[in-house]
């Protein structure tokens, strides 16, 4: 579609992952954060892409931004700013992750709205955000100046942390707002539950479509996810065939290859061609649920083609 770059714009932060052990808990450090993940997957898949973010002035701050540039991510529109990195302890119940964040000041919260002003998001394919940049004041800001900003296609994943949100009336103000400027959104059912309990998911959906979005994905685990475009809805299984080890960076795998797709080829015009966008999309998060991390365990297109996605 475009020789201009992918655009993610959120937090970057450090996994601490419970692994197995009975005697005691014990963690593997891993470099996260939902938009830190998705732009590594896409870079991983072959498109350029740049990381919009705040660092922390810290050796992990270092680090992840080190690892950023060893995965060909471009990070001119990243700041350092003087805090410490946030840490996500994530545990798991039945595969699937659960977070408790040690944030404050939270250092992915700094991202100055000036950042929106720049070329690389007017002229970008597409641009990315969500998770928990939302909550935070300046980045959300940031957020929002970019979605205005850009020519490019925009992409939002909600992301949810319940624990992470004061104020529920002000967060679902700010969903509504990027929700509205998205041409695709991917909810998980969890999303869907917390923010909007009294909604179900195919209110949700349908709700969507009515602003700029022409196509909404929800997730639901290791259940068939449900695809929504106009009129149009079908439910989609995940890949089968693949261990499962950790769904710390699925839905971040799923997203990244999606917005792959769309920087190739642009916003599918058919409910069949984003069909096939998701179910590529659901090959490459089978392969990261099999390994361990979320950034770290992001395939290559190699790897992704040989397990069966498509471009």
């Amino acid at each position: 579609m475009s020789e201009h770059s992918v655009v993610s714009i959120g937090e970057a932060l450090v996994d601490m992952i419970q692994l197995e052990d009975q005697s005691q808990p014990t963690y593997m450090a891993a470099w996260g954060g939902s938009p830190f993940n998705v732009a590594v997957g896409v870079a991983q898949l072959g498109s350029p892409v740049q990381f919009a973010g705040s660092f922390a002035e810290d050796s992990f701050g270092h680090q992840l931004q080190e690892f950023l540039t060893s995965k060909d991510v471009q990070l001119d529109l990243s700041v350092t700013v003087e805090a410490q990195t946030t840490i996500a302890m994530t545990s798991f119940v039945n595969h699937e992750p659960r977070y408790n964040f040690y944030a404050n000041p939270a250092s992915y919260g700094f991202l100055p709205p000036a950042i929106a002003a720049r070329q690389q998001i007017s002229q970008a394919s597409v641009v990315h955000a969500g998770s928990l940049g939302v909550v935070e004041d300046m980045t959300y800001e940031t957020i929002c100046e970019a979605f205005s900003a850009t020519n490019g296609v925009k992409t939002f994943d909600p992301n949810v942390r319940p624990r992470m949100v004061g104020n529920w009336d002000d967060y679902r103000s700010r969903l509504g707002n990027l929700i509205r400027q998205s041409d695709f959104i991917k909810f998980s059912i969890e999303d869907i539950e917390a923010a909007y309990p009294d909604q179900t998911a195919e209110q949700i959906a349908m709700a969507a479509l009515d602003g700029r979005a022409t196509a909404v994905l929800i997730t639901r685990g290791g259940e068939p996810a449900t695809l929504y475009t106009g009129a149009d809805q079908s439910d989609i299984p995940i890949a089968k065939g693949f261990e499962l080890k950790d769904t710390t960076g699925g839905g971040d795998a799923s997203m990244a290859t999606i917005i792959h797709r769309i920087h190739q080829h642009g916003l599918p015009t058919t409910h069949d061609g984003w069909r096939q966008y998701v179910e590529s999309a659901f090959v490459v998060s089978a392969i990261v649920c099999s390994r361990r991390g979320g950034a770290i365990a992001m395939p290559t297109a190699e790897e992704a083609l040989e397990a069966g996605a498509s471009w």
